[in-house]
């Protein structure tokens, strides 16, 4: 985690981790990513609409590390922070886009290719966990095989179901399937208060 730095994002910071994010999801190529932002699409346009998405959720807080050399964001990892139990509604969320009408999308976090290694996954993983730990509750995220391995690092397990599939609708057969890990960290207890 050397020359890393953690901070939070300010909306200023989209265009530069939406590239991030286009450079990670490329390498190994992953479709899920693709659904909410085509290749083809015109980058501003992506752009605001990804402010659109994280502005308008109370609940996300986005986080970035930082190269502490170049100024560079090389990470960077949206966490939606509940402080009470979602509705059944919140949990069945649909996001609907006209390329993909059936597309469930929650939480993004990812590393530049040129920067995997460093620590900064962890980093973010890590700020979200501890989080979750002062607050008690367990932690969730809907991931690539890619990187299971450092969130099974940081205490996360694959649900027993292991993949979930987003059916392609007929007029997309020609694209690749959508899959992706449902990861678990269940609950610790938040450490007691402490008198001095």
């Amino acid at each position: 985690m050397a020359n890393l730095r953690l901070l939070p994002c300010d909306p200023s910071d989209a265009a530069e981790i939406l590239a991030e994010q286009f450079a990670a999801f490329s390498s190994p190529k992953e479709p899920c990513f693709f659904i909410g932002f085509p290749e083809t699409e015109e980058r501003e346009r992506a752009v605001k609409r990804m402010l659109d998405w994280w502005m308008g959720d109370e609940s996300a807080k986005y986080m970035k590390a930082v190269d502490v050399d170049t100024g560079a964001i090389v990470s960077a990892a949206k966490w939606c922070i509940y402080d009470k139990p979602l509705t059944d509604e919140q949990l069945h969320a649909k996001l609907h886009v006209d390329w993909h009408p059936d597309a469930d999308i929650l939480d993004v976090m990812s590393t530049h290719p040129a920067h995997q290694h460093r620590g900064a996954g962890s980093m973010l993983v890590k700020w979200g966990t501890d989080i979750a730990d002062s607050m008690g509750v367990d932690s969730f995220i809907e991931g690539t095989i890619t990187a299971r391995p450092l969130y099974e690092k940081n205490g996360f397990v694959v649900s027993p179901n292991k993949w979930i599939v987003i059916p392609v609708p007929d007029k997309w057969k020609s694209r690749p399937e959508i899959k992706f890990f449902f990861y678990e960290r269940p609950a610790k207890s938040p450490l007691p208060n402490t008198k001095s």
